[in-house]
């Protein structure tokens, strides 16, 4: 049964993008977190604006820490656009969708022997 379980992991690292890309949910969920709308362009902008002014504005004498600040500040607004937008994502999440994927090529290995 162990070498089972060894040769279902080897098909499954093999062919791992194939099977997920034939998952019509799974594909949807990816979908969606591309650059689809005004929205999502203007959600990862904010950091890019943020970071601008943050540069030209923080009460900072020293350049090099202005610069430091700044690049922080913006990596935390970019974690919390990609947060937002996130939220607004209707799917499950792609790793919840990947482990049922996995699950059923499991099953059906068990079964069959293949993963098709």
């Amino acid at each position: 049964m162990e070498n089972k379980e060894k040769d279902f992991e080897q098909l499954w690292l093999e062919n791992k993008k194939r099977l997920l890309n034939k998952d019509k949910e799974y594909r949807d969920a990816v979908a969606t977190y591309g650059m689809s709308s005004g929205a999502d362009w203007l959600l990862f902008g904010i950091p890019v604006a943020t970071g601008i002014v943050c540069v030209e504005m923080l009460p900072i004498s020293s350049e090099v820490l202005r610069w430091v600040v700044s690049v922080a500040i913006t990596i935390v607004v970019f974690a919390l656009c990609v947060w937002v937008k996130s939220l607004s994502n209707p799917h499950r999440a792609i790793a919840d969708i990947e482990k049922d994927v996995k699950k059923r090529c499991h099953e059906q290995f068990l079964k069959t022997g293949k993963l098709e």
